[in-house]
């Protein structure tokens, strides 16, 4: 079964991460739990960041249709496809899923 989410944040490291600004949402995705993987289906993300196949990312993401809730679901995924190329969806194998019910902290 398929899911839609708002992705919120995105984390490469304590360090290193990237935040909605206002009420823009970083972008779409579609959580398939069938194969356990997390697809980008459009991306306001900046030219500047950078996904890179074969690295570990921290995703927070608000369900669509839930968003006024303070509930936000954590996956902890490994990108398989970087994105480039034109129009090409961004591809995360989730490894683990943690839904927070306060704040958008992560571990």
């Amino acid at each position: 079964m398929s899911k839609e989410y708002h992705i919120v944040r995105v984390r490469v490291s304590k360090a290193e991460y990237y935040s909605m600004q206002g009420n823009a949402y970083l972008g779409l995705a579609v959580y398939d739990d069938t194969d356990s993987m997390l697809r980008f289906t459009e991306s306001h993300f900046q030219a500047a960041q950078q996904f890179n196949a074969g690295q570990e990312y921290k995703i927070s993401g608000k369900a669509v249709g839930e968003e006024a809730k303070a509930a936000v679901t954590n996956f902890t995924a490994k990108c398989v496809e970087d994105g480039k190329g034109a129009g090409k969806a961004l591809s995360f194998e989730v490894a683990e899923i943690n839904v927070k019910e306060d704040g958008v902290t992560m571990k």
